[in-house]
C-alpha cells in the first residue's frame, strides 16, 4: 500500500539557518474515515448489522476512557496501547516533594504494537515494506519511488502547493 506525500515548505524561525527556506516531506491524507464508515465496512464483512458495530464501537470506547482513568492500560492485540501520558512541570531532588502539582497535564498517549527484527521497529499497522508516492497538485501523475520516496520522474513539480497548509 502506498503513503501519499508532498513536499512542504517551512521558513526557519531559529538557528544559524533562521529566515531560511526548506522542503520537507509531509504524509498527505485523502480525508477521515468515520466510525460510521468503518462500521459499514465491518457489517458488510460479517453477520452483524451496522447498528450493532456501532454499539460495540460505542461501548469499546466507554470502556476504554473508563479503565484508562481507573489506571489501566489498554492493549489491543494488532494495533497497539493506549495509556495516560504526564505533562509535568519538572523534577524535584527527592520522592517526598514528588507531589500531583508536578503534572501540568494529562494526555492520551498511543504506542503502536511492533516486531524488533534486525534492530528496526516493524510495525503492525503499517505493511513490512511501504512503498511512497509523490502528489503532485498542479495536475502531474503521481510516483512511486521504491526506495527513497524522491519523485522518480513524471510531471510532480515538487512545489509546496497544496492544499493541506
Amino acid at each position: 500500500m502506498p503513503q501519499p506525500f508532498y513536499s512542504r515548505k517551512h521558513e526557519l524561525k531559529v538557528g544559524p539557518r533562521k529566515g531560511e527556506t526548506v522542503y520537507s516531506a509531509q504524509p498527505y491524507y485523502y480525508g477521515v474515515i468515520s466510525t460510521r464508515q468503518m462500521a459499514t465496512q465491518i457489517a458488510e464483512e460479517s453477520s452483524l448489522t451496522r447498528a450493532d458495530v456501532i454499539a460495540v464501537i460505542d461501548r469499546l470506547v466507554y470502556y476504554c476512557k473508563t479503565h484508562v482513568m481507573l489506571g489501566y492500560k489498554i492493549r489491543f492485540d494488532g494495533l497497539g496501547t493506549f495509556y495516560n501520558e504526564f505533562v509535568t512541570t519538572g523534577t524535584v531532588s527527592t520522592p517526598d516533594e514528588v507531589t500531583a502539582k508536578l503534572v501540568k497535564a494529562i494526555r492520551p498517549a498511543f504506542k503502536p504494537e511492533h516486531t524488533l527484527v534486525n534492530g528496526t521497529y516493524r510495525y503492525s499497522l503499517l505493511p513490512e515494506q511501504n512503498e511512497l508516492v509523490k502528489i503532485d497538485f498542479k495536475g502531474g501523475t503521481p510516483v512511486v519511488s521504491e526506495d527513497t520516496g524522491e519523485d522518480a520522474g513524471g510531471s510532480g513539480s515538487g512545489t509546496d502547493d497544496n492544499p493541506m497548509d
